[in-house]
């Protein structure tokens, strides 16, 4: 978890608004992306294998700026999806920036935090 407190910061409610409306411009799509390829590797390992079709036809994709999905390109995935132990899939695999605002937070927003700290520290 990260603390970020905007105390002795004068514009600070700019500030906020500055930085939840440009982190996605700031960050791109690498943190999304990199999330769609952990749920999609998880689902994949979770899979249950015959033949490693249904497994290789788990696929991730973008599907806007700020969403993505993952499914199975296999015709039988649904079927082996209801007759698994352990389940593979969610019933709704959609993603949204809501889902990944924890991978949000890295490296690249904290120093655009940083930067909007410095610029809004003594405004009048």
């Amino acid at each position: 978890m990260i603390k970020v407190t905007t105390k002795g910061v004068t514009g600070a409610g700019r500030l906020l608004e500055e930085f939840t409306t440009n982190v996605p411009q700031v960050m791109g799509s690498r943190p999304l992306d990199a999330f769609l390829d952990i749920v999609r590797d998880n689902m994949q390992l979770d899979a249950p294998v015959r033949t490693g079709y249904l497994r290789s036809n788990i696929r991730s994709y973008r599907t806007s700026i700020t969403s993505g999905a993952v499914t199975s390109y296999a015709p039988y995935s649904q079927a082996a999806e209801e007759r698994s132990r352990r389940p593979y899939f969610f019933r709704d695999n959609t993603f949204s920036h809501a889902d990944v605002g924890g991978l949000l937070m890295g490296d690249a927003s904290i120093q655009y935090l940083q930067i909007l700290i410095n610029k809004y520290q003594n405004m009048p």
